[in-house]
C-alpha cells in the first residue's frame, strides 16, 4: 500500500479500551477506501525526559501493543501503520501531533455521555479544539457499513454554515453517499431568510457537483440539536457533519451543555467536526475529504 501525500494519513489515538477498537475499525474502513496510511498513537501522562523505570516500562509496553495492532492491520487489510508513543497531556498532544504530522483527519473514540474516561464526554471537545488544523471523526461504536451511505449536514442562518460544503465533493467521490441537508423552522423572518439562502446555496452546490441529496427540516418541537440527532437516526445516518465554529445552537454546543449531546449522542452516530478556519484554508487545495 502506498500513499504519496502525508495529508491522506489517518491518526487514531489508542487507549486500549473497547471504544478505541471501534475507532480503529472506522479508520481501517476509511484507509481502505482512500488507500491511505494510519498513525496509531498513545500518550503517557507526564513530560518526556528522565523517565522512571516504571515510565519506560509503560512506554515499551504501549509500543509493543501498538506494533501488534499495526501488524494485524497490515496482515488483514494491507494497510501500513506508523506507531507513535509520547508523553504529554492527551488534550493537547493529540491535536499537536495531528498538526505536526499534517494528517488528513483524526478518528477518535468516545465512551458517550456517561463514560467519563480519558477520552470521553466533555474531554472529547477539549481534544478537538486543540487540533485546530484537522477534522475529527468521533465514534462510539463499530461501523454499520464499510462506507458511509447517509451523511447529515445541518444548516443554520450563518454564512459559515456553507463552509461544510468544502468537504462534500470529496466525500461524494469517496463514499457515493446520500447527503441530507437539514434546517430548523424559525419564526424570525430575518433568520428564516438566512437559513433559506444557505439551503438554496447548498442545493446549487450539490447540483453542480452531481451529489445525491435530500432537503429536510426538523419539526421545531424540541431544540434543534436534539431533533437533529433524531432526524439523523430516522434516516439511517452513518455520519453527521458539523463545524466547530458554527453559530446558532452549535456555538453553545462547543462552549456549553450541548457538547456531549452531539458528539457523544445517544444514537451513537459518528460525528465529523470541521474547523471553520481549516475549511477556508483548504478551499481549492488537496484534501483527504
Amino acid at each position: 500500500m502506498s500513499s504519496t501525500d502525508q495529508s491522506a494519513t489517518i491518526l487514531v489515538p489508542i487507549d486500549f479500551s473497547a471504544v478505541t477498537k471501534a475507532a480503529l475499525a472506522h479508520a481501517v474502513n476509511y484507509a481502505t477506501l482512500n488507500k491511505s496510511k494510519l498513525v496509531l498513537c498513545h500518550f503517557i501522562p507526564g513530560k518526556a525526559g528522565n523517565e522512571s523505570a516504571e515510565a519506560v516500562s509503560e512506554r515499551e509496553k504501549a509500543e509493543a501493543i501498538l506494533a501488534n495492532h499495526a501488524q494485524e492491520i497490515f496482515e488483514l487489510h494491507g494497510i501500513e501503520s506508523t506507531v507513535v508513543v509520547r508523553h504529554g497531556n492527551f488534550h493537547e498532544a493529540i491535536g499537536a501531533l495531528a498538526n505536526e504530522m499534517n494528517v488528513g483527519f483524526v478518528v477518535m473514540g468516545t465512551k458517550g455521555i456517561h463514560g467519563m474516561q480519558r477520552w470521553s464526554g466533555s474531554n472529547a471537545i477539549k481534544v478537538i479544539l486543540n487540533g485546530k488544523q484537522v477534522p475529527f471523526i468521533v465514534v462510539q461504536d463499530l461501523p454499520k457499513n464499510s462506507s458511509p451511505e447517509h451523511v447529515v449536514i445541518p444548516f443554520s442562518f450563518e454564512a459559515e454554515s456553507r463552509q461544510k460544503l468544502s468537504r462534500v465533493p470529496e466525500l461524494a467521490k469517496l463514499f457515493d453517499c446520500m447527503f441530507h441537508v437539514v434546517s430548523e423552522p424559525v419564526k424570525d423572518e430575518f433568520i428564516r431568510h438566512g437559513i433559506q439562502a444557505n439551503v438554496n446555496y447548498a442545493k446549487s452546490f450539490l447540483d453542480e457537483h452531481n451529489c445525491k441529496y435530500t432537503l429536510g427540516q426538523t419539526s421545531g418541537k424540541k431544540s434543534f440539536h436534539k431533533e437533529l440527532i433524531d432526524y439523523a437516526d430516522s434516516n439511517g445516518a452513518d455520519l453527521i457533519l458539523i463545524m466547530s465554529e458554527e453559530d446558532h445552537e452549535f456555538l453553545e454546543f462547543f462552549t456549553g451543555s450541548h457538547e456531549q449531546e452531539i458528539i457523544a449522542n445517544e444514537k451513537k452516530i459518528p460525528v465529523m467536526v470541521l474547523n471553520a478556519k481549516e475549511t477556508m484554508k483548504l478551499d481549492g487545495a488537496p484534501m483527504f475529504f
